[in-house]
């Protein structure tokens, strides 16, 4: 018997380089029987075991602790072990004798490149120990599927009816639910759904922000009308079997978007009700990716060949058939590197809601909430479901505007028009380059075409010739007549179910598995589903349109995007939308306290009719109106929210009061500095350069009193510095560059635009950043707009300052 071991992981981060992956793949090779893993945690213990089983290879389990080796027989001995892990019990188990070195490197080239001499790789690990051999014939049997965890008893099928009893039902809502349930009830995911409907309770019983909802849920009327969703499916034409179907045997997909303040005050609440050891977050890990591994080549050989990205790819392992001994040294390590575990972090949206105390059943890192330490991949092996609970921005920043809860009236045409002109800072899904070049292409003029840009906004319909094909309007009459509202484009995964339905002859169950067969390009599942759409579309279409269907639905299928998550989206998109073009001053100050000044919302402000001046102690944590708007003075580079918090308790009236409150409250001269040259003290004087003069005189004590004892006792003669001191536009256009990245003294320069135009704009030396004058106005690059149009014009400004 081939027995490979002992084998450490590198989930023991920092101690091995053997990845899961590659230690099962590599023991398959060399024909070995039986693993014997040593690990001083149980993090990699499920992981192993599943993927020894399925590639028929033997797992066995050793659990180091204290220099002590403690052997696992069965699931009953992990259980013990990891209680033992968890500090809940004492180790129970007898320990056994092992000095055999470990294997913590894959190959011969790694433990090379480390020039470790003490322990073993697995390519130079060719002796059998008796040891070992006899470890191997204990009798060792783990049954991990009883290690089971259940989410909480809530409620069974009739209970959720009940629930949906509450709603005043008429005949289409009931026929349409009773379809519902009907899939619900065969898949047995009451309990699931009910679980969801409380966190969503909770949340909103604790005034928590929760979005309208996301993904394949908002196409269920039952989780709408349970108040999950806030979206009516039936508004969009939202399929049901994209959410559940008698194919999918798996909990619903139902993820849920809360306010990202509040998502900690929630588990907090989540523990109340459920019971502190029985709410936990999962663990994910940090791995090193191409770039990490190239620059770790690359400080450690003086050449590496070209490589492409990911490393494990096709290209590269033709590269390493036909390289040289070196090459392919170097091309080893890289594969070995590649996907390493580096750090351990949480994963960002899921958590366990156990129906028993986790602490006896799985592994925890005891942090501020439990952490599971299997990753989501192991749990799902034991059928443990996660909750998605999402941290979303937008929803704190909704809050911090104190928008509207409600958002039915999808219609103003101020909104659509906004978003057409690319005024896309700060909304919700659109305020990227891409989103507001999407959103001037498409000019959304009603809330479909909102859920189209929403859908179109990635790099993958603009590659494939989606977006073009949308706009050229040039898809075949046929695909016009069935979807207008996206010109016969394929924008849709739920086009590609009704595709199958209405066209292919395929029940809604099959239209599904038609939608991830052809994503996934699975040949095996799409094979004979295609053939029977093909026939059926034949007899209705005739046979070349068919195939002319299915070669669009295969061509966009990999980039279409699902309308339920994109009508969710859109819904968030409108609603801050709304915000930002009803009030605008009030929507760009609350961006700039929480992102800061960017170029883009400076400049989209000409627009929007509002005003920014510069940051002012006048107004420390700023100030606006429905004109303008001061920022913070924590906007200024240097400026913490504690000088901030401490300017805001004095009301400054004079110069000297400012310096008399730096040097009693010992702020630095770098930072006194900072805040002149912003524009911070113009309220008193906008001659910045003076200011800065006095300063540097009040800060060393010579005052004109001073001066005058100096002229009594040594017979000094006083001599005034008559020199008069002028600040001018290239002082405020760089003092402000340096200090908060770009000059918003547009207002005073608005006022001086003929000399500006004549000075800057003819000489080419500036670029002057992010303000307006006239009707035109700069971005960051030195591109020129129109200000009327918002389109670039041909002209450009040389150097920056």
């Amino acid at each position: 018997m081939n027995v490979l071991g002992p084998v450490k992981t590198s989930l023991t981060i920092g101690k091995s380089y053997i990845q899961m992956r590659d230690l099962i793949q590599i023991s398959k090779k060399m024909k070995i029987e039986t693993i014997i893993l040593k690990e001083p945690h149980p993090k990699s213990w499920m992981g192993f075991i599943f993927l020894c089983k399925i590639n028929n290879i033997r797992p066995i389990i050793i659990y180091e602790k204290n220099d002590k080796n403690y052997l696992l027989k069965n699931e009953k001995d992990i259980i013990l072990a990891i209680r033992d892990y968890n500090n809940v019990y004492s180790i129970n188990l007898e320990p056994i004798n092992l000095s055999i070195p470990e294997i913590i490197y894959p190959c011969y080239e790694l433990k090379n490149f480390f020039d470790d001499k003490e322990n073993y790789s697995i390519e130079d690990y060719k002796k059998n120990y008796s040891q070992l051999k006899e470890i191997s014939k204990i009798d060792i049997n783990y049954n991990i599927e009883k290690i089971n965890v259940g989410i909480p008893y809530i409620g069974n099928f009739e209970d959720l009816k009940k629930e949906l009893s509450k709603n005043n039902l008429d005949e289409n809502e009931i026929k349409i639910l009773k379809e519902e349930l009907k899939v619900i009830k065969e898949l047995n995911v009451s309990n699931y759904i009910l679980n969801v409907k409380k966190i969503i309770d909770i949340a909103k019983k604790n005034k928590i922000s929760v979005g309208p909802g996301r993904g394949s849920a908002v196409s269920s009327y039952l989780v709408y009308k349970l108040g999950i969703t806030k979206i009516n499916p039936l508004k969009y034409d939202l399929l049901f079997e994209r959410f559940l179907n008698i194919f999918r045997k798996e909990l619903p997909d139902i993820d849920i978007d809360i306010d990202s303040t509040q998502r900690n005050y929630l588990i907090t609440l989540l523990e109340k009700y459920y019971g502190k050891y029985k709410i936990a977050q999962i663990r994910t890990y940090s791995t090193m990716k191409f770039k990490s591994v190239l620059k770790k080549l690359k400080d450690n050989f003086e050449y590496i060949p070209y490589l492409k990205n990911p490393i494990r790819s096709s290209e590269n392992y033709e590269l390493y058939k036909k390289s040289d001994s070196k090459t392919k040294e170097i091309l080893k390590i890289a594969y070995y590197f590649e996907g390493l575990e580096t750090a351990e972090s949480t994963h960002a949206a899921g958590i366990i809601i156990s129906n028993k105390d986790l602490r006896g059943i799985l592994p925890i890192d005891f942090k501020e909430f439990p952490i599971i330490e299997y990753q989501m991949e192991d749990l799902k092996k034991l059928n443990i479901e996660k909750f998605d609970i999402l941290s979303l921005d937008t929803l704190n920043f909704l809050k911090m505007i104190q928008a509207k809860e409600t958002f039915d009236e999808l219609q103003n045409t101020y909104i659509y028009d906004g978003i057409s002109k690319g005024l896309t800072k700060g909304i919700f899904q659109l305020e990227s380059k891409l989103g507001r070049k999407v959103s001037l292409k498409i000019k959304p003029k009603k809330f479909e075409d909102l859920i189209l840009l929403i859908a179109m906004n990635r790099p993958g319909p603009l590659e494939s010739g989606m977006l073009d094909e949308y706009l050229d309007n040039s898809s075949p009459d046929f695909l016009k007549k069935i979807f207008p509202e996206t010109n016969g484009v394929i924008v849709y995964q739920e086009q590609i179910m009704k595709l199958g339905q209405k066209i292919g002859g395929l029940d809604k169950n099959e239209s599904d598995l038609l939608r991830k067969a052809v994503a996934k390009k699975d040949l095996h599942k799409l094979s004979p589903i295609k053939n029977k759409f093909i026939k059926n579309a034949s007899q209705k279409i005739g046979e070349e349109n068919s195939i002319r269907i299915f070669s669009k639905i295969e061509m966009f299928a990999q980039y279409a995007f699902a309308k339920s998550h994109a009508s969710a989206y859109a819904h968030i998109s409108y609603w801050i939308a709304e915000e930002k073009f009803k009030n605008p001053s009030k929507f760009v100050f609350n961006y700039i306290k929480l992102r800061g000044l960017n170029t883009d919302i400076i400049n989209e402000c000409s627009f929007l009719n509002t005003k920014i001046y510069n940051p002012s102690l006048k107004y420390p944590k700023g100030f606006y109106s429905q004109e303008y708007i001061f920022p913070p003075i924590s906007c200024i580079k240097g400026i913490g929210k504690n000088i901030e918090e401490l300017f805001s308790n004095y009301n400054i009236k004079n110069f000297e009061e400012f310096i008399n409150i730096c040097i009693s409250k010992k702020i630095t001269r770098n930072i006194i500095e900072i805040l002149i040259r912003s524009g911070a003290l113009d309220f008193i004087n906008i001659n910045r350069k003076m200011f800065l003069r006095e300063s540097t005189k009040l800060l060393r004590g010579e005052l004109e009193e001073l001066k005058e004892i100096e002229s009594s006792v040594f017979g000094n003669t006083i001599t005034e510095d008559t020199k008069e001191i002028k600040t001018t536009i290239e002082d405020l256009i760089i003092y402000e560059t340096e200090t908060i990245g770009l000059p918003l003294s547009q207002n005073k320069l608005n006022n001086l635009s003929n000399e500006l135009h004549k000075k800057y704009l003819s000489n080419k030396t500036f670029n002057i950043i992010g303000y307006a004058y006239k009707n035109f106005i700069f971005d960051s690059s030195g591109i020129i707009y129109d200000k009327k149009i918002y389109h670039k014009v041909p002209t450009k400004i040389i150097k920056k300052i």
